[in-house]
């Protein structure tokens, strides 16, 4: 079972919170984790993120989620949002960084679009995940 954490934005868009739905029924029988700071990630959170990460430390915070995690899903995260730091702790631990691309007028798109043009995996798809899928190994 993989541990995949799952981030969006303190002001998701309903969008982000389809996503966010789509993305916790496919990935049931893995182990979900997200972080809870000032509101963000409820929607996660409230469909059931098995462990969650808190506290006023963001940089302690994100490397504890970057250790704990396998891999990280960027669902929405604006210019100014911790998610950019988040998925570099990823990257710096050779861990695999997927993100949901969104509508480049959203400000909520922003990290996630980003991430993408440096590199990231682009989601772009619910039938991409599966369990043949590099983002579920049942190993």
């Amino acid at each position: 079972m993989k541990k995949i954490a799952i981030v969006g934005s303190r002001r998701m868009t309903s969008y982000g919170k389809e996503v966010i739905g789509m993305l916790m029924d496919k990935l049931k029988s893995q182990e979900i984790v997200t972080i809870r700071v000032a509101g963000c990630n409820a929607e996660v959170i409230k469909l059931g993120a098995k462990k969650i990460f808190e506290g006023q430390n963001f940089e302690k915070i994100n490397n504890d989620v970057a250790d704990y995690a396998d891999v990280l899903v960027v669902v929405e995260g604006g210019r100014k949002s911790g998610t950019v730091l988040l998925a570099a702790d990823f990257i710096d631990k050779g861990k695999l960084v997927y993100c949901v691309p969104g509508p480049v007028t959203e400000e909520n798109s922003w990290a996630p679009n980003w991430l993408i043009s440096m590199g990231a995996i682009p989601l772009i798809s619910s039938e991409g995940l599966t369990e043949d899928d590099m983002i579920v190994d049942n190993g």
